[in-house]
């Protein structure tokens, strides 16, 4: 019982999904065209200005054979200075709609409602607001959903000097606009993926392929979000990322063994700004990442030897 070195190998290898870029493709056309379409609706922001990229698990690499999600940046790099004197109280007061303050802090909520509606208007499929996100599912020839999280460009000045770019978001559950940190979130994990020879994301696609069997088989690992897994996986000190004779399995088992011994109160997320722990989108729980860490135990104890077969990738 337990995995085969064969299985671990199949399960971390680095997935190339040939059907992604075209999906990738088209949903970006589409959005550049539904920016344009706001800044007429709400014309405090010029859409050369504005920044669409992939972020997540394809552009970090770390995607998996039973991954379809695309997750997709919509930045929006400034906005305008107004003549004041000029704006009539009807433009002060819709202006004042879309902006959190007179300080040019845009509000990503408003932002995000427009623009999810342009997107109903262009692609014909009505869009999912998410807690910080627009979801686009799947329909006529995309294999992938698209998540597209709305943001505005924004600088954060730490308290003992110096400042680091960032994304202002809104998590629509909280109504509040927070701050996420995705390019330190991309930087740190590569970092980390080089000075443990690729070892970490390989560990991080076998948690992630670990879940996506469990939940397709019913078995006992519960769904946990590609994110909270990189992010706690991120926390286990580089040496344990090595075996001595250098088996994947090997490696595995020290990355278990030690969170499962671990004091993870202290756990921060990969871009090492915030607490992995929290309420607002993109925080766990404690409780919920120690029962997953014991999940993974288990379902490690009770795996058939012969099952290979199934995280061969397709693509």
């Amino acid at each position: 019982m337990g995995f085969s070195e064969e299985f671990i190998k199949n399960a971390s290898d680095e997935v190339v999904s040939q059907s992604m870029q075209p999906d990738y493709d088209f949903i970006e056309e589409k959005l550049q065209q539904a920016v344009v379409n706001v800044a007429r609706v709400a014309p405090f922001f010029n859409p050369q200005d504005v920044t669409i990229y992939l972020q997540g698990s394809y552009a970090c690499k770390t995607n998996t054979k039973f991954q379809s999600k695309i997750e997709v940046i919509v930045e929006v790099n400034k906005t305008s200075e107004y003549d004041y004197d000029t704006m009539k109280f009807e433009d002060l007061k819709f202006r004042d709609n879309f902006f959190v303050d007179f300080n040019h802090y845009f509000d990503v909520s408003r932002f995000k409602q427009v623009l999810a509606e342009e997107l109903r208007k262009l692609l014909g499929v009505k869009p999912i607001l998410g807690t910080t996100t627009i979801l686009i599912p799947a329909f006529g020839t995309m294999q992938h959903a698209v998540d597209i999280f709305p943001c505005f460009k924004y600088k954060y000045f730490y308290p003992d000097g110096g400042s680091i770019r960032c994304k202002l978001v809104h998590d629509q559950r909280l109504d509040e606009h927070f701050l996420m940190f995705t390019n330190l979130h991309t930087n740190n994990g590569n970092l980390k993926d080089s000075m443990t020879k690729g070892n970490f994301k390989r560990m991080v696609r076998l948690m992630k392929n670990l879940v996506a069997i469990s939940a397709r088989e019913d078995r006992n690992l519960r769904l946990v979000r590609g994110y909270y897994i990189e992010c706690l996986l991120y926390n286990v000190p580089n040496e344990m990322y090595f075996a001595k004779d250098g088996k994947l399995l090997n490696v595995f088992l020290k990355v278990i063994n030690w969170l499962n011994f671990a004091r993870i109160d202290d756990f921060v997320c990969q871009n090492q700004v915030w607490s992995l722990w929290g309420d607002a989108d993109g925080f766990w729980d404690k409780h919920s990442a120690r029962q997953f860490i014991n999940d993974v135990i288990e379902f490690y104890e009770s795996f058939p030897d012969k099952r290979t077969e199934i995280i061969k990738s397709e693509e």
